[in-house]
């Protein structure tokens, strides 16, 4: 079984990727981990540990931080350096 993910690095990678970029898309806009606790709704120490990788986000958290910052988890997730989100698709019922 491939260990890789789609884009060729290894889960260690790949998590590390998205602790380094949510950590530098916050520092771009000049916040601060309580800042994005309280935007997420979780205390600082918990945000903290998912910047250092201590932490594992869920699949709803990691959409939030992604949605927040106006990009999509794929480039959270290094799947590409392309930081524009997708459109969003429209569902027809």
């Amino acid at each position: 079984m491939n260990k890789n993910n789609t884009s060729g690095h290894n889960a260690f990678e790949v998590f590390y990727m998205v602790y380094k970029r949510i950590r530098d898309l916050r520092e771009d806009r000049d916040m601060t981990q309580q800042e994005m606790a309280d935007i997420l709704h979780i205390n600082r120490r918990t945000y903290s540990a998912y910047e250092n990788g201590t932490n594992s986000m869920t699949p709803e958290t990691l959409c939030k931080i992604a949605d927040f910052h106006d990009t999509s988890v794929d480039f959270l997730l290094d799947r590409t350096n392309e930081a524009k989100p997708y459109s969003k698709k429209k569902y027809s019922k």
